[in-house]
């Protein structure tokens, strides 16, 4: 997603990569895409015959070929009671604080999560945006 914000004496070009969860794969494959988001974050192509490094290949990483910074990763939550939406966003939570490199991702790049029928109700600009890395629920753009 790309979206500008123009305020007082303020223009911001933000992206967003979106995933849009209905809730139909388990939560812990939902966590799990974070570890998804990390490999995207650190992937740096080796040429052929080379060994990959087992360090953060972050400085000749593939994607700023496309953004000039890594995009915030939202999730968006529908497809099921409030309980267990509350229960998935607890469990990308757990993801961001108990695995070290999505940690080290959290905290560079902005994570959040929301329920659909939040988003619907307040807009995207409400303070219904839960921080995966902690705190309290804030519009997208302030994560």
């Amino acid at each position: 997603m790309h979206h500008t914000l123009i305020g007082d004496d303020q223009w911001m070009m933000l992206r967003a990569f979106v995933e849009v969860d209905r809730a139909t794969m388990a939560s812990e494959r939902l966590a799990s895409k974070l570890i998804q988001y990390v490999r995207l974050w650190s992937y740096e192509p080796q040429p052929a015959g080379w060994q990959r490094s087992r360090q953060s290949a972050v400085p000749g990483a593939v994607w700023p070929r496309w953004y000039p910074v890594f995009p915030r990763v939202l999730f968006v939550l529908t497809g099921a009671s409030r309980y267990v939406l509350d229960n998935r966003i607890s469990d990308l939570q757990a993801m961001v604080a108990q695995h070290p490199l999505v940690a080290t991702l959290a905290r560079q790049v902005p994570l959040g999560a929301v329920v659909l029928e939040d988003l619907e109700l307040q807009g995207p600009t409400g303070d219904v945006w839960v921080p995966l890395a902690g705190g309290e629920p804030r519009p997208w753009t302030a994560l």
